[in-house]
């Protein structure tokens, strides 16, 4: 039972998530998350979620300069959740329909600030200096 309500809550998560309107500077590259998907909403000290994302490049030219930052609110989390990499840089996308492929990052439960706490993970995308994407989940975090 108890299963089926978690899987129920991530799917929920998962079509919200995917269905925020796309949140781009103005005059970005047309670079998107095409995945941006945590392993787990709810963890306890001690344990780790991973995300796993995907970036497309929808330019017809290539991106050299573009960034995955996670960014966790409220600010303040340091003390709680460690991030493993919080700013990765990404490879080249050489071209329309280039992607990243599969990348990660890890989110370490460190201490609870109390007996249950809930964080907003943020991923932004950053390209040439500009905001392109940006995706988000709420993390749970339980002592």
């Amino acid at each position: 039972m108890i299963a089926a309500v978690a899987v129920a809550v991530a799917v929920a998560v998962a079509v919200i998530v995917f269905t925020m309107p796309m949140q781009s500077a103005p005059g970005a590259p047309n670079v998107r998350f095409t995945e941006y998907t945590p392993d787990r909403l709810d963890i306890k000290v001690g344990e780790s979620t991973k995300i796993v994302f995907n970036v497309q490049n929808m330019e017809s030219r290539n991106i050299n300069d573009s960034q995955v930052v996670t960014v966790i609110e409220p600010s303040g989390y340091q003390p709680y959740l460690s991030i493993d990499r919080p700013t990765i840089e990404l490879p080249d996308l050489q071209g329309k329909d280039a992607r990243t492929g599969e990348m990660q990052v890890a989110i370490t439960v460190t201490s609870s600030p109390a007996k249950e706490a809930l964080y907003v993970v943020k991923g932004v995308l950053m390209v040439e200096g500009k905001q392109s994407d940006v995706r988000q989940f709420d993390l749970r975090i339980r002592q």
